[in-house]
């Protein structure tokens, strides 16, 4: 299993986060679906970058729309919404 760094989301023209982007250790893009898919699966764990660099994982959650990806509840505010575009 890899651990893969989100470091910026493609949103559409309403502001919806439609893939997230990483470039270590090459330059990546992933739907939500699929990126849903690895967690849910266990084939691949993700995260962000908090206050000070701190690691913070990110998680599925299920919404009214459906599955999201944010960060671990537990962490506080999602940062995720807070990335920038890719």
């Amino acid at each position: 299993m890899a651990d893969w760094q989100i470091k910026a989301v493609s949103r559409d023209p309403a502001g919806n986060i439609l893939a997230y982007c990483g470039d270590e250790p090459f330059e990546w893009r992933l739907w939500v679906h699929d990126l849903v898919d690895d967690i849910e699966g266990g084939r691949h764990s993700y995260y962000v970058s908090g206050p000070a660099g701190a690691r913070i994982d990110v998680v599925v959650a299920v919404t009214g729309e459906g599955k999201i990806i944010r960060t671990d509840p537990d962490a506080g505010c999602d940062l995720v919404t807070q990335l920038p575009r890719c």
